[in-house]
């Protein structure tokens, strides 16, 4: 990919702040593409360009760690995040960079335009993603965190699958979980801020102070089980069946997958304080549904 080549990934590597620019310029990319060649429906699409752009650096990522851990002897948390931590970090800013480019066209779009670009990320019901519930009715109520933790739950299998079965189909939904985050907080900021006569980018940046700790707790928990269902797909299709090298990739998936589940309790559980407790978060809210 000519893109790939003007951005590799040795320089990501030398600093990974470079992966946040390089997520922000594949998003635009990807939005600008779906919506000049798919001018009709170009939501999904959108994401779709945006997840090719990106996939390439992401499995040369995966090939490092898959080669990484094809030649240690030893099997646990530590030594897997010792090797791996910059990984993480590079797909954090990625997923950031995503969110960033959708939340902010979101905001600066008019409506008429937000709604039909982004028709597919508007019409997820609030309360029903895996990002945030913020209906009215929602930041009240003992079943809150079984809803928040069930639903983040669905897409982390969902994203283990995918990995498993499909290799690149799980940084779509990572994608596609950037986007709607991005477009439902940039439209909950811009619709609040409209009802109040306020700067939406101020209320922009509060919502993502609010949500910004369980949001990338819960990006985190998809990109580990992503990773989990790489390395489990890698070891059935290069390692004999319950060979020694087999039952150490077995192990690192058990690991990743026990990290991924903890990630998203605690991601849950962060979110529904936030829900119940921050009040700004809360007034944001009910003013965009006034």
């Amino acid at each position: 990919m000519v893109l790939e080549q003007i951005y590799p990934l040795k320089l990501i590597e030398k600093n990974v702040l470079f992966a946040l620019i390089l997520g922000i310029a594949y998003t635009i990319i990807g939005i600008g593409t779906a919506v000049v060649l798919f001018p009709e429906d170009p939501a999904i699409v959108a994401v779709a360009f945006t997840a090719i752009l990106i996939i390439p650096t992401v499995n040369k990522l995966f090939k490092q760690a898959e080669y990484i851990e094809g030649k240690r002897k030893k099997s646990n948390l530590l030594l897997f995040f010792r090797d791996h931590y910059q990984i993480f970090i590079i797909y954090a800013l990625l997923f950031l960079g995503i969110f960033i480019v959708f939340s902010f066209f979101s905001i600066m779009l008019p409506n008429l335009a937000v709604n039909h670009i982004f028709e597919n990320q508007l019409e997820v019901k609030y309360g029903k993603t895996g990002s945030a519930v913020i209906t009215g009715d929602a930041v009240v109520g003992t079943s809150i965190f079984k809803k928040i933790f069930f639903n983040n739950l669905s897409v982390l299998i969902l994203c283990l699958i995918t990995a498993f079965l499909f290799g690149d189909g799980a940084f779509f939904l990572i994608t596609w979980n950037a986007s709607v985050w991005g477009i439902i907080f940039g439209h909950l900021a811009k619709t609040a801020a409209f009802a109040m006569g306020k700067d939406p980018f101020i209320y922009f940046l509060l919502i993502f102070a609010s949500v910004f700790p369980h949001m990338m707790l819960e990006a985190l928990s998809y990109f580990s089980s992503a990773a989990a269902g790489g390395i489990l797909s890698g070891g059935f299709t290069r390692e004999k069946f319950m060979s020694e090298k087999f039952v150490h990739v077995l192990r690192d998936f058990i690991l990743l997958m026990v990290l991924s589940i903890f990630i998203v309790f605690i991601a849950a559980y962060v979110e529904t304080y936030v829900l119940q407790n921050f009040d700004v978060y809360r007034t944001i809210i009910q003013q965009s549904f006034s």
